[in-house]
């Protein structure tokens, strides 16, 4: 199994970060697919809306990170589209484990 990131301080001070990730994990034990994917969108939506300021830069090695990047360097419409999803991939790297490239 990929190992977690050990989230930051301030993510398990607040109490809707805590829920969230308390759930997320146990959805994930579970294997509850479905509900793991669902509040791990709900736990980026947060972290993108509560605490921006906090959502990391682009992670190195992480093959989704290098596809965000060149499409929130092109200007326009389609960067524009895309800018709250590639937020909140950047959050997710806060508590979710990120998958190895090979």
């Amino acid at each position: 199994m990929v190992p977690f990131p050990t989230p930051p301080a301030w993510l398990l001070a607040c109490v809707v970060c805590v829920d969230l990730y308390e759930l997320y994990r146990s959805h994930l034990a579970a294997g509850r697919q479905a509900a793991t994917l669902t509040v791990q969108e709900e736990l980026a939506r947060h972290l993108v809306a509560d605490h921006l300021d906090q959502v990391p830069d682009y992670v190195t090695g992480c093959p989704s990170c290098v596809e965000w990047r060149a499409v929130a360097a092109n200007a326009g419409d389609a960067a524009r589209i895309v800018a709250a999803e590639d937020l909140r991939h950047r959050a997710c790297h806060l508590f979710a484990p990120t998958m190895p490239t090979s």
